[in-house]
């Protein structure tokens, strides 16, 4: 099955504005064969491009790069704490920067090939947001079991609707996901044989981090058309890490805890949001459990006694 590919997240900093342009207008902005890419607020982004010429080394070892667009503070990195992708613009102003990943910003071959490190770096994440591409546009066909999703011989992923966690391979790869089958189990608490050996090659998430990061990066409209009239209310806080929820799932989730508000006022109420994102937003809170309208059931995954077309999916 060919799965939507997603979008990736970009943050930029110490760019001038010509160098911004530049290197944006290299960026696949629509998912085709491979990802997309388009430009977010920094700290909300997957992976960050710097300016080697305006970052500069401070004398406890951090990153300092000043933002060319006025008005905007410092960008300070501490390497220790360094937990996404990172590349740099050449020319560097600094020696100590020239083992790290560099790129010419004016070539759209150097570029491309920056991107593809980050997304080699960003597997793990593309692994999630496969495995929720593959639930969301299963649905019809899923049983509240255990799914082991095979390729060939090897398993990749043991995704269990009946306790909504998963366990996955960080490296697998997304042909892999896509020539894989989802053979229906009993649930048993378990992953494949339950030896350590097994389990020490996976990753954890729960469903509801596997499926906000699908929504925080389909390039659909996965929001329930339902969800475009009625008021929207809030039911719980997201079952997401906090670190996750970005400026506007903040100022989204103060808005509906004041009160239930349609997606019309959402939008009339505060100028910074834009449709698209906020579609996002709203879809990583409706397949979290944490949002409800008169016109949708929240219960999106089937209930138990749910019959299914077949036990074998891929």
């Amino acid at each position: 099955m060919l799965l939507e590919r997603p979008i990736f997240w970009l943050g930029l900093a110490g760019l001038s504005p010509p160098q911004r342009a530049l290197l944006t207008a290299c960026l696949p902005a629509e998912p085709g064969s491979l990802p997309a890419w388009r430009v977010a607020k920094f700290s909300e982004a997957d992976a960050w491009c710097v300016s080697g010429a305006a970052a500069q080394l401070t004398d406890e070892g951090h990153l300092l790069v000043p933002d060319s667009r006025r008005g905007q503070p410092d960008i300070t990195i501490d390497f220790s704490k360094l937990d996404r992708p990172l590349a740099f613009t050449k020319p560097l102003a600094w020696d100590e920067l020239a083992p790290l990943d560099q790129f010419d910003p004016a070539s759209e071959r150097a570029v491309q090939m920056t991107l593809k490190k980050f997304e080699t770096a960003l597997q793990g994440l593309r692994a999630q947001f496969s495995l929720g591409a593959f639930i969301r546009r299963s649905l019809p066909d899923l049983q509240p079991l255990a799914y082991h999703v095979v390729h060939r011989t090897t398993l990749l992923a043991v995704v269990d609707l009946s306790l909504r966690h998963v366990h996955y391979l960080a490296d697998v790869s997304p042909l892999q996901l896509e020539q894989a089958v989802w053979l229906a189990r009993q649930p048993s608490g378990d992953l494949a044989s339950g030896t350590a050996a097994a389990t020490a090659k996976f990753a954890q998430a729960s469903l509801s981090e596997i499926m906000w990061q699908f929504a925080q990066r389909s390039a659909a409209d996965v929001l329930p058309e339902q969800f475009e009239t009625g008021a929207i209310r809030l039911r719980h806080a997201p079952r997401v890490p906090k670190a996750w929820l970005k400026e506007s799932q903040l100022t989204l989730l103060r808005m509906l805890a004041a009160r239930p508000t349609s997606l019309g006022e959402l939008l009339q109420q505060n100028a910074s949001f834009n449709r698209a994102q906020l579609g996002r937003d709203l879809a990583g809170l409706y397949f979290d459990g944490a949002i409800a309208s008169s016109h949708v059931d929240v219960a999106w995954l089937p209930a138990s006694g749910h019959s299914s077309r077949s036990a074998l999916l891929g």
